[in-house]
């Protein structure tokens, strides 16, 4: 199933070529992957020598949670930045292997794990994966991406004239005894 490394430095043009195709130009930079490299906070799945995929996580503390989720948390929470396999590596069971890693990597430490997805005319891109894991609906943020995106900050491949993604918050209960 491929072999798990930390991200570093070799592996940053892959991973940007990885999430623009997945997320359009500039969604994920040379500044994000090296912060997160940096912070340990990363890794990807490597077949031999290529990167098919990559997985970003870190902690998000109650006074960060209203504005990544729009919820008020009492504690610190696991919280998976980023899941993406290259198009051509999906539906081969990568993605479940980056998942596994990060409930394993975020397990650990906290209780529940956060992330976000984002719907597209009725179709939430990580629905198949989360509800697999159990993962469950917790809010839904509406268009919060929408200035970022209607300013250019990144390519969509999305965007018509305006912002049409809304943000959707899931979490997952660990059993934590």
């Amino acid at each position: 199933m491929g072999i798990i490394e930390t991200l570093s430095t070799k592996h940053l043009d892959a991973c940007i070529s990885i999430s623009n195709d997945l997320f359009g130009g500039n969604y994920h930079d040379k500044v994000y992957f090296k912060k997160t490299f940096q912070q340990k906070q990363g890794v990807v799945l490597m077949l031999e020598t290529q990167v098919v995929g990559f997985l970003i996580f870190k902690a998000t503390s109650p006074e960060f949670s209203i504005k990544t989720y729009g919820l008020e948390l009492n504690e610190s929470v696991g919280h998976i930045d980023a899941i993406c396999v290259a198009s051509s590596f999906q539906r081969k069971g990568y993605g479940s292997h980056l998942m596994q890693k990060a409930i394993s990597i975020l397990g650990r430490d906290y209780s529940s794990i956060y992330t976000l997805a984002w719907e597209y005319k009725g179709i939430i891109n990580l629905e198949k994966i989360l509800d697999k894991y159990e993962f469950n609906k917790v809010n839904h943020l509406g268009f919060n991406w929408k200035k970022e995106c209607e300013n250019n900050a990144f390519n969509c491949p999305f965007k018509k004239n305006i912002c049409i993604c809304s943000g959707i918050v899931y979490k997952l209960n660990l059993n934590k005894n």
